[in-house]
């Protein structure tokens, strides 16, 4: 039996985005930063854009596919490719 069974449907490609406790939101998976300002992040993924909305944001343990986000998040939306 191994420690951690997960469903064979989840891909490891696809973007993920946890949001803890209203003011930090990790993102994985990304492919890129295509705006950022202390009001909107936006980033690219395989799928769309993630947008991250909010006041006085920051990030940091950015790396080319994860990046944490700290600060007043209002919202995060999703534009899917056409």
């Amino acid at each position: 039996m191994r420690a951690m069974e997960l469903p064979q449907d989840i891909d490891p490609h696809l973007l993920a985005a946890h949001w803890i406790g209203g003011t930090d939101l990790l993102v994985e998976q990304h492919r890129g930063i295509l705006r950022f300002q202390s009001d909107m992040i936006r980033f690219a993924s395989e799928q769309g854009i993630l947008i991250v909305s909010g006041n006085d944001l920051t990030m940091s343990q950015l790396t080319a596919s994860r990046a944490m986000i700290f600060g007043d998040i209002r919202s995060v939306s999703f534009e899917e490719k056409s």
